[in-house]
């Protein structure tokens, strides 16, 4: 069986999302945590896996999604925005950052590497961080991710230096643009952040059942990770420079660049 053209004449971001919904792509969200009990994301949360510092050692446990949480807010509007944008897909959180929306490099480092043990194919990172010491396991991780076919789409800071890890090439990073819609797009060539996605006065979902505007490379990560969410439907195998040249095919449409 003869794999499907990713570029075709007929291919663009509107037909995407005309064939697509994400429908059996999980996708790992390594954030706050996620509440999975908002009614936009009833039966969406599929696994849950908390990390934390027990006893001065890293400790990944995966949990019942059902008993996930998220004290601080940041998880479930990231995932609100994936599904939002790729309604079928399943969502796995992993939930690293605390009540202050903060956590160490280490714990960081075993959520990537819990996420990439399970063999998930999609990975949203939307955090960073400047801490020297952990570039080299960082990097290690996001090699490893792309030599396994696994594809991480992560933010930049929002504020100053990029951050790790978006600047490396085995990722694919994402900036606030000037978007003013969802589906909006702009792919920077030449660029080490190489996508711009709607990130401004983001309608979110907030846990307990509400919602939120938020404005944020945060926010906008998530939306080019719902958009390679519909990819992936269509193409299980896409790697992650395949999905790099379909972001560069949508914004060339968009953008006229």
């Amino acid at each position: 069986m003869s794999r499907k053209p990713l570029i075709s004449p007929e291919l663009s971001l509107e037909a995407l999302r005309q064939q697509s919904t994400g429908k059996g792509v999980q996708v790992a969200v390594i954030d706050s945590g996620i509440d999975p009990h908002h009614p936009d994301l009833s039966g969406k949360v599929v696994r849950s896996c908390v990390v934390s510092k027990e006893d001065g050692a890293v400790v990944c446990r995966e949990i019942d999604p059902l008993e996930s949480t998220d004290d601080f807010g940041h998880g479930t509007a990231v995932g609100g925005i994936i599904t939002a944008l790729a309604p079928a897909a399943e969502l796995v959180t992993v939930r690293v950052l605390n009540e202050y929306n903060a956590c160490s490099g280490e714990i960081l480092i075993a959520g990537i590497r819990w996420a990439l043990e399970q063999n998930i194919k999609l990975i949203n990172m939307s955090l960073a961080t400047l801490k020297e010491k952990f570039f080299p396991e960082l990097f290690y991780l996001c090699e490893q991710a792309y030599q396994q076919d696994a594809i991480l789409v992560v933010s930049r800071r929002n504020l100053g230096d990029m951050g790790c890890p978006a600047m490396f090439s085995s990722v694919i990073s994402v900036e606030r643009g000037e978007i003013a819609e969802p589906y909006g797009l702009h792919y920077k060539t030449g660029n080490l952040i190489e996508c711009d996605a709607f990130g401004t006065r983001v309608r979110t979902l907030a846990p307990g059942g509400g919602y939120v505007e938020q404005t944020g490379t945060s926010f906008a990560a998530p939306h080019v990770t719902g958009f390679i969410a519909l990819m992936v439907e269509l193409w299980p195998d896409l790697l992650a420079v395949e999905a790099k040249t379909l972001l560069k095919a949508f914004s060339r449409q968009a953008t006229g660049r």
